[in-house]
């Protein structure tokens, strides 16, 4: 006998994955899982669809689910949100990134869907990224969009579960943006910016004016990237 609570996770693996779709709603569980989700945990109760409504609460609470929309639906975390897969919704894709779910893969030549849908996912995290950082470089005063980059920590290429993670973006400037890919600015876990001297002169006299990272909103970098792109560059 299952938990109710095992059981609904395994109603929403099967109604997903029949629909090939990470998105279901409260009513095709209950029409189409319900009575397999009470036979399953031997409880059917006089309001079997209210324990539902309780257990959906208590996978959001575990991040397990969480709504898609503000109209009641919902986006699966049960496995993680292949970007790939599925012409997402923005407010899915949103939801997803918020909650760390959601995943770039690898793309096949010629597969122009799913490019077309990658891309919509790398917009979305562009977009959240410079949100979170008021968009507004986060080493310096630069604030034109058109000079910003979404930037990775931890690289794309290498670290391909970290390429949806907000807590591996900054927002940068066109300058600032290769000075941390190339490693000649890193930080510390304290978020104190770790520099290299160089031989030019405009390089050297933009790090003595980069002083001061400023945090993000929300979801700062985490400490496990700051110490990847450390590694990377030399400076542990």
């Amino acid at each position: 006998m299952k938990t109710w609570h095992d059981a609904v996770i395994d109603g929403i693996t099967r109604l997903t994955k029949e629909k090939k779709s990470y998105l279901f709603s409260r009513q095709e569980i209950i029409s189409q899982q319900l009575d397999q989700i009470t036979r399953e945990a031997q409880s059917v109760g006089e309001t079997p669809a209210q324990t539902l409504s309780r257990v959906l609460q208590e996978l959001r609470d575990e991040r397990l689910v969480e709504f898609s929309d503000n109209q009641g639906n919902y986006i699966s975390f049960i496995n993680s949100v292949k970007i790939e897969d599925e012409d997402l919704p923005e407010t899915a894709i949103d939801v997803a990134i918020k909650n760390q779910k959601l995943n770039f893969g690898e793309i096949p030549t010629g597969e122009i869907v799913m490019q077309i849908r990658q891309r919509k996912g790398q917009q979305r995290l562009r977009f959240w990224t410079l949100n979170n950082y008021q968009s507004q470089c986060a080493l310096c005063d630069v604030k034109n969009p058109s000079l910003l980059v979404a930037a990775h920590l931890a690289s794309w290429a290498d670290f391909p579960e970290a390429r949806g993670d907000l807590t591996n973006m900054v927002c940068l400037c066109r300058w600032h943006d290769p000075l941390i890919e190339y490693g000649i600015i890193s930080f510390t876990d304290n978020y104190e910016i770790l520099k290299k001297s160089t031989d030019s002169s405009f390089l050297n006299k933009l790090l003595q004016e980069t002083k001061t990272y400023h945090k993000p909103l929300e979801m700062p970098l985490a400490s496990e990237y700051l110490e990847i792109h450390r590694q990377r560059t030399g400076f542990e």
